[in-house]
């Protein structure tokens, strides 16, 4: 009798659980990227939001012709296209695909209706590897689920007190309104990597903006930069804390001005003052 045949009578008469043990293969899911669905607003995804659930596959469809972006995955749910894979970690996984050398597979994480369209839905990429003494210690990592972390919901944290000043004016947004302003300001998808590499907890942007340590250095602005667009006045006087850092030159950054010019700006920098409390300077490109 054929191993295939003496199996499926084996299944047939007993169920799985009687296979011998070395006939029963152990799979483990290896998560190869973990994100939110980008563009998730410009297609299927907010009007089928309800339908979506974490129990759904999703599929990748690579499309190499995409104008903006050759590495493009799309990500389908029900046939659905509801966005892609961020643009900054597509390129290898399209090359997987391409060649075949994996079957990359694609899951619903996490499900946040209360967050921006753009934080709505987190996936996970993954493939498939047998194991065969368990899982090791060089794999346990690449097997854990992260929990996300998210930027456009209202945190709990409790705000510091204005360091430098108290006066607040009406109009200066929120650490959540700043966040919102960069990436609808911004011209490319190079806005998220400046956001999450600069402020890797969410707390740390609101922190920044909502008690205004957010600062420029007017000695390192470029001459294609006004610096008084950027600079926060209160009763018109320029707050100036140069006197906190170690460098001459620091002021506080007016928040409502920087949000709109994400494309001009390379980073957020953490800088700590004098006193050690921590502030973030914004560094322009040159």
């Amino acid at each position: 009798m054929k191993r295939s045949e003496f199996l499926r009578n084996l299944i047939g008469l007993y169920g799985i659980a009687s296979l011998p043990i070395d006939m029963v293969k152990q799979y483990q899911k290896i998560y190869l990227l973990q994100c939110f669905v980008r563009g998730f607003q410009y297609y299927e995804g907010p009007k089928i939001i309800d339908e979506i659930n974490k129990s759904g596959l999703l599929e990748l469809v690579r499309e190499p012709d995409n104008k903006y972006d050759e590495c493009a995955i799309a990500l389908h749910f029900n046939q659905r296209k509801i966005g892609f894979i961020p643009m900054e970690s597509n390129e290898m996984l399209s090359i997987l695909i391409d060649t075949g050398l994996l079957n990359l597979q694609a899951e619903i994480t996490h499900i946040e209706k209360n967050a921006m369209d753009w934080e709505k839905i987190h996936v996970a990429i993954y493939v498939m590897k047998e194991l065969e003494n368990g899982i090791t210690e060089e794999l346990l990592p690449f097997t854990i689920l992260e929990t996300p972390r998210y930027y456009t919901l209202k945190s709990n944290h409790d705000t510091y007190t204005r360091l430098y000043y108290e006066e607040q004016e009406d109009d200066v947004i929120s650490g959540e309104e700043f966040y919102k302003s960069l990436v609808s300001n911004s011209s490319t998808d190079e806005v998220y990597t400046l956001i999450h590499n600069s402020f890797p907890n969410p707390e740390d942007m609101d922190e920044a903006v909502d008690d205004s340590r957010m600062v420029i250095n007017r000695n390192k602005i470029p001459k294609t930069i006004s610096v008084s667009e950027i600079e926060a006045r209160i009763d018109n006087e320029i707050i100036n804390i140069e006197d906190a850092f170690d460098e001459d030159g620091y002021i506080v950054a007016n928040v409502n001005a920087v949000a709109v010019i994400p494309d001009k700006i390379s980073s957020f920098q953490k800088i700590i003052d004098k006193h050690g409390n921590d502030f973030y300077e914004v560094i322009f490109k040159q």
